[in-house]
């Protein structure tokens, strides 16, 4: 028997299959290929977006789904509206029946919408790429048209953040007024939910479903919610411009799936105008802190800069051209003719430390007391305030790598500046939990802390900055011996920076 022709690239039996030209094994209409559609995807516009951007974007859609404050404020309308006084009392929701619905609506949602939504606010119009318009996607063109806003479009492009806010509203406008017809019109919504699920081979009155979406957009309700959906996006993108840099901004996309300090909510998925508020004023503390710490955080870092770093380079430039000559060696010792005459082969040697510090912040309640210190308004600076200056000008020096935060237990924290802005206080205090984490990851560690725990370890890697009412004295005594004995603590009282001797006193 002749054998069969054979294929043997993976690319070519793909083709082959699409074009039928190789049968599997399998009936096509249920079999492996038959239920694959290559290399298509259901978006009506191109670029298409990278899986990890599809992502964070959900994320940012799916944290407005769930936050009940919002569906409340658009359910309270509803509430008040006439339809939904005309309904019968069995068929009235209460606010979590509405809300349970509005989440089943979503997972019937095309999920490719609110990305095409998103794509629409980013990239300029000339670079959009729209698949054929048909009756088989007909519904879904005109929810896309519908989303449209040039006004919103000029303060989007570009923007990560700011395009997905948008995509979020409108996507939260959207589900509010479908679940609102499933209340109303139940008939009218199962004919919109076939043209949003339907194709070109789909059984569905596509006139029925145009209907039903007319129905759910052109009321006057619909068109005011759309109008507070929209406010509210440029209000929030307004005030984002207003406090947060732009590059903030994209990092805070960046981090969109990853969940937030207390609740596990994606921080940029709480975006609106409150939130931004809250933001910029812990910012502006930081600041505050910042200028009023300045001279104390230089010195801090001065004393301690050999100890941050578990590297070093070595550099040298010649005597002219040297910025610095501290590092000038045994010159002076030659003779004077001598050191005219070698003046130019003359070296000049340069050590700085390199790398990068993790830091491990004290959150324990009595963190909150104040430092000693008080910001340019003339306010306490609070010992926490102290601490999230400290990494913040890290972070500026680009020094700053992990940050943890401690109370009776360890984790590891976002080291953004929105994420440091937000760290509070509250709980009790373990020490030990950061030096041995410190002593586990081998790399140096700042403990940031008012000392009001005992410390049963000691570590090569770990540095202590005590704040002001600090007590070391509670360490075991061969480990604040040893802590002592290699400078790795020191206090800071708010005026001064001291030492602490081997028994954990504060050297006067």
């Amino acid at each position: 028997m002749a054998a069969g022709k054979q294929y043997k690239n993976v690319y070519t039996i793909l083709e082959k299959v699409k074009k039928g030209e190789i049968k599997t094994h399998y009936k096509q209409s249920e079999g492996l290929f038959g239920k694959l559609d290559f290399y298509k995807k259901p978006d009506l516009i191109k670029p298409y977006l990278h899986y990890i951007d599809q992502s964070k974007i959900d994320h940012i859609v799916e944290t407005g789904i769930r936050d009940t404050r919002q569906v409340q404020t658009e359910f309270a309308h509803f509430a008040q509206s006439s339809k939904f006084k005309a309904l019968e009392a069995d068929k009235k929701p209460d606010l979590q029946q509405f809300h349970e619905k509005l989440k089943e609506n979503y997972e019937k949602f095309p999920k490719h919408l609110k990305h095409d939504i998103f794509k629409m606010y980013y990239q300029k119009m000339q670079k959009l790429d729209f698949v054929e318009r048909t009756s088989g996607n007909e519904t879904k063109y005109r929810f896309l048209e519908k989303a449209n806003n040039p006004v919103g479009k000029i303060m989007t492009e570009g923007s990560n953040m700011k395009s997905a806010i948008f995509a979020r509203n409108m996507m939260m406008y959207y589900l509010m007024q479908m679940t609102q017809l499933e209340y109303i019109d139940p008939e009218a919504h199962d004919q919109m939910q076939k043209g949003l699920n339907g194709n070109e081979e789909s059984d569905f009155d596509s006139e029925a479903a145009q209907k039903a979406f007319d129905k759910m957009t052109d009321s006057a309700a619909s068109k005011k919610a759309m109008d507070r959906a929209l406010d509210q996006a440029q209000e929030t993108c307004k005030a984002m411009d207003e406090n947060i840099d732009k590059d903030i901004q994209e990092k805070m996309f960046d981090q969109a799936n990853k969940p937030g300090k207390n609740d596990g909510t994606p921080e940029a998925g709480k975006m609106s105008p409150e939130y931004i508020r809250t933001i910029a004023a812990k910012l502006s503390e930081i600041k505050l802190s910042m200028g009023a710490l300045k001279d104390k955080l230089k010195k801090l870092l001065d004393k301690s800069a050999s100890y941050f770093s578990s590297r070093k380079i070595t550099t040298y430039e010649d005597l002219f051209n040297a910025t610095d000559i501290s590092g000038l060696e045994d010159y002076e010792l030659l003779h004077p003719k001598l050191r005219k005459i070698f003046a130019e082969d003359v070296q000049v040697k340069d050590t700085k430390s390199v790398g990068k510090i993790d830091v491990y912040i004290d959150i324990s309640g009595s963190m909150s007391s104040g430092c000693g210190v008080q910001d340019l308004n003339g306010r306490d600076v609070s010992r926490i305030q102290f601490a999230k200056s400290m990494v913040a000008k890290l972070k500026e020096m680009d020094m700053l790598n992990d940050v943890y935060l401690f109370d009776t237990r360890l984790k590891k924290y976002r080291n953004d500046m929105i994420s440091i802005s937000m760290i509070d206080t509250g709980g009790g205090t373990t020490i030990d939990v950061a030096v041995q984490n410190i002593a586990r990851v081998d790399r140096n560690g700042i403990i940031i802390t008012d000392a009001e725990d005992r410390c049963h370890t000691f570590t090569d890697r770990a540095f202590f900055i005590g704040l002001n009412g600090a007590r070391f004295s509670s360490f075991d005594d061969d480990v604040i011996a040893q802590y002592s004995r290699r400078n790795q603590v020191v206090v800071f009282d708010g005026k001064t920076i001291k030492k602490v001797d081997s028994k954990g006193h504060v050297v006067k």
